[in-house]
């Protein structure tokens, strides 16, 4: 339940439907009460975890304890990336694009969270708390690895199967025809490629 606005922000989703694709709009409220527009400009709330391939460890179960419990979204991004060995600047930039990195961001869909994992999925893997940066995050990072496993390790299939899910990609042999998830894609592949030097490949 949300509570009257107090001196701390809190943000929530307006799903703007302009076309059969959802457009979805991110703002704050500050707390002098001033709307703030934070929408990444290619942010869906179809962007979410949908599906979940058999046989994954639940984050629960092999997330280690030495996380960090109150670092940055960035600490977490790299501490997960390390965990479960996905490249530190394709996470980040999964990040980026899902949530700008936002732990309060939802979507119209009910995706949650930096990752933006929805709430089934999320039990799946095992996070036990999709409001925890940390949980959440290493749940992104524990999928992304399984569509690169599950994908040869080619990069832009297993984004596409992040976004649109790895049925859409099996089902297309490739990249779906869908113009949300080519430039989810391309966006996240694009960033990578800005910010690699900074993490350097995992």
């Amino acid at each position: 339940m949300i509570g009257r606005p107090t001196t701390r922000a809190f943000t929530f989703i307006l799903a703007l439907l302009v076309t059969p694709a959802a457009n979805a709009e991110v703002f704050e409220i500050s707390g002098d009460g001033n709307l703030v527009n934070i929408t990444q400009p290619a942010w869906q709330p179809e962007t979410v975890v949908s599906e979940l391939p058999s046989g994954l460890p639940p984050v629960s179960a092999i997330m280690p304890a030495a996380a960090p419990p109150s670092g940055s979204v960035q600490q977490h991004i790299q501490h997960a990336a390390a965990r479960y060995g996905v490249n530190g600047a394709l996470l980040d930039a999964v990040a980026w694009q899902e949530s700008r990195y936002n732990p309060r961001a939802r979507s119209s869909a009910g995706a949650m969270g930096v990752m933006q994992l929805m709430p089934g999925t999320a039990r799946d893997l095992g996070v036990t708390d999709p409001h925890s940066v940390s949980q959440n995050i290493a749940g992104g990072a524990a999928y992304l690895r399984a569509q690169l496993e599950k994908f040869g390790n080619n990069v832009p299939l297993a984004l596409a199967a992040y976004n649109a899910g790895p049925g859409a990609v099996m089902r297309y042999g490739g990249i779906p025809p869908y113009r949300e998830t080519q430039n989810y894609v391309r966006q996240i592949m694009n960033r990578m490629a800005r910010t690699n030097f900074a993490f350097g490949p995992n």
